[in-house]
């Protein structure tokens, strides 16, 4: 009987890359650990050594977690699984050549691939303004350290994430008794997307914490201290975070990847990309052909992850891949400050103390899984 070589049997094995480390990846991470894909090299691509939980975010404004409670340390999460951990921002992918090229100019090459990198929020027009982003989620702390002391921040963007960031940094100032206000501009009513009752009922509840308030006004212009509306308002800030909606990372379109018109690449139900059946993608950073208005939101990310999981596994041995289908209806909890929150499912809205609880408890176990 033939024996191998190392060099041999390297050859032999498959290369996987997971470029990103979102929900998603970091479950399919954690499930290489406790049941590794035979005769597959796995690596974890990100600019980051930490993974930082979004969900958390609101707690950490307001001052409830600390940084260690919002992040998970990558690099040995990636060791315990036996997944190599390479810190490298992605920057294009040539799939006919299966190769990705990083930031710096580093190439690697790979029989699949999968990508959950997210989006991010801050347009083009406004990236050399004074305006930040929560994204990278690598430099969230930092901004919302700087922002939080200051007397008037300014969130641009009325979907949940801004208006749970606005109603933490508003608690924030309260608990420590600094002056001013915290406000809001939003090119929709608040909460656009769900129904009015919904959209009216947050919206009392951030007028009375104190929230100042701009609907259907775009902004228009950033300045160091105001910025200018579609309604032509000017509106005084001492710094700009914005979360509006999401947006495509250029590196799909320039990779001359099938994405749909605001750029983000198209997905089928079994999480492959509609053009490249070796190529994988979840979370919001993709958007899928048979539920293109899916909310783009963690919540799904995680639902899609064991499917991920066991899809990259069935690809390689050459089985029938599963199908992700979202749920119809989701719950969503929005922290609204003072330990109580928001819920939201389907019709019903409950703002309560035990809301937030609820989620204290939904976000805690997620992390401590990992940890």
């Amino acid at each position: 009987m033939r024996t191998f070589t190392d060099k041999e049997v390297f050859d032999l094995s498959k290369r996987l890359l997971l470029v990103g480390a979102g929900h998603a990846h970091i479950e399919v991470v954690r499930s290489m650990k406790e049941q590794p894909i035979d005769d597959v090299e796995v690596c974890l691509i990100s600019p980051s050594e930490y993974f930082y939980y979004s969900g958390m975010f609101s707690g950490y404004t307001e001052g409830i977690y600390s940084l260690e409670d919002i992040r998970l340390d990558i690099r040995k999460l990636t060791q315990d699984a036996g997944v190599h951990f390479i810190r490298k921002r992605a920057s294009r992918v040539y799939p006919n050549f299966k190769k990705l090229f990083c930031q710096g100019g580093a190439v690697y090459p790979f029989d699949m691939i999968s990508f959950d990198i997210g989006s991010k929020h801050l347009p083009d027009p406004f990236m050399h303004t004074v305006a930040r982003s929560i994204k990278p989620n690598e430099q969230f702390a930092e901004r919302v350290d700087e922002l939080r002391r200051t007397s008037h921040p300014l969130i641009v963007g009325g979907g949940a994430g801004g208006c749970e960031l606005a109603l933490s940094l508003q608690a924030y100032k309260n608990k420590e008794q600094i002056s001013g206000d915290v406000r809001l501009v939003s090119s929709s009513n608040i909460l656009g997307s769900r129904t009015k009752r919904i959209s009216k009922k947050l919206k009392s509840i951030m007028q009375a914490k104190g929230i100042q308030l701009w609907e259907q006004e775009r902004v228009e212009e950033v300045y160091d201290d105001y910025i200018v509306t579609s309604a032509n308002n000017k509106i005084r800030h001492t710094g700009v975070l914005w979360l509006g909606g999401p947006l495509a990372d250029p590196l799909f379109e320039t990779s001359g990847i099938k994405v749909d018109e605001r750029g983000f690449p198209l997905g089928r139900t079994t999480l492959q990309f509609a053009d490249y059946e070796f190529m994988f993608g979840a979370g919001d950073c993709v958007t899928l052909l048979t539920d293109p208005n899916l909310d783009k939101s963690g919540v799904h990310a995680v639902k899609q992850a064991p499917i991920l999981y066991e899809n990259l596994r069935r690809f390689t041995a050459s089985e029938e891949l599963l199908a992700y289908e979202p749920q119809k209806v989701a719950l969503y909890l929005i922290s609204t400050g003072m330990k109580k929150a928001l819920l939201l499912y389907g019709p019903v809205a409950a703002y309560s103390k035990r809301a937030w609880q609820l989620k204290n408890k939904i976000d805690r176990e997620f992390m401590d899984k990992y940890k």
